[in-house]
């Protein structure tokens, strides 16, 4: 089996032909390896492809990408659908804020679990935009890969949330963080500089619970006292 992870993932990114080639090309040539060698494969799209929405997201949902990312995230699962139609054995899962150990090396593209708990353990103050209640559904790493393998089972051409199921606000994220590591930093507030900031994301994982029997199995709160227990305890920190 093939699990297709590769992708630019900075979503400032404008330049809409770097990211194609990328994200939509790059896809289909793995796609056509699958194909016509009978490989299953399942590859990660996301829930940018959901664009600015106050609604909880739903796999049938409409779909408006804010950003040139998500449009490459969007028409790669296209591309899936056009191999699916031809016989290829191909499933994606779209993953929404996944977080936890192992992502150190992103630099500012890691979590903002994990950008927030550096600012907070060298003694700043967490920097968030105003006033801190944006939503985001954080998913731990470990829901993400057991929903991703299980995806191996679904059927060909089927597209999966993969999330907690639950919005949780910066400011959660910052309590839970601080609750973690002994702290009582208050956050510090700045404005947005990017319109097409999502301020809401809550994956619909009824479908996944249903055909995957996937079932995430850490909150916040645990995911974040996790992670830093497990952050501690590894000289890169992650």
């Amino acid at each position: 089996a093939v699990f297709h992870m590769a992708a630019i993932t900075d979503t400032t990114v404008t330049d809409g032909e770097r990211m194609r080639a990328v994200n939509v090309e790059g896809s289909r040539r793995l796609f056509a390896y699958a194909a016509e060698n009978g490989i299953p494969l399942v590859y990660a799209s996301s829930a940018a492809v959901y664009g600015i929405t106050d609604r909880r997201c739903a796999e049938d949902g409409p779909k408006k990408p804010a950003n040139i990312y998500g449009v490459s995230k969007l028409e790669a699962e296209a591309v899936a659908a056009e191999f699916v139609r031809k016989g290829a054995r191909l499933a994606g899962v779209r993953y929404f804020n996944v977080y936890g150990p192992g992502e150190d090396h992103k630099g500012k593209f890691a979590s903002m679990i994990w950008q927030l708990s550096l600012q907070m353990r060298s003694g700043k103050r967490p920097r968030v935009f105003k006033q801190g209640e944006q939503k985001r559904d954080f998913v731990h790493v470990a829901d993400a890969v057991d929903a991703t393998i299980r995806a191996l089972e679904a059927p060909p051409g089927a597209v999966y949330n993969v999330g907690s199921g639950a919005g949780r606000s910066f400011n959660d994220v910052i309590t839970a963080l601080n609750a973690a590591l002994g702290l009582n930093l208050a956050p510090e507030y700045f404005d947005c500089p990017y319109d097409f900031f999502q301020p809401f994301t809550e994956a619909d994982i009824a479908k996944a619970g249903r055909v995957l029997g996937y079932k995430p199995r850490w909150t916040l709160e645990e995911g974040g006292r996790g992670y830093m227990e497990a952050a501690a305890g590894s000289r890169s920190l992650a």
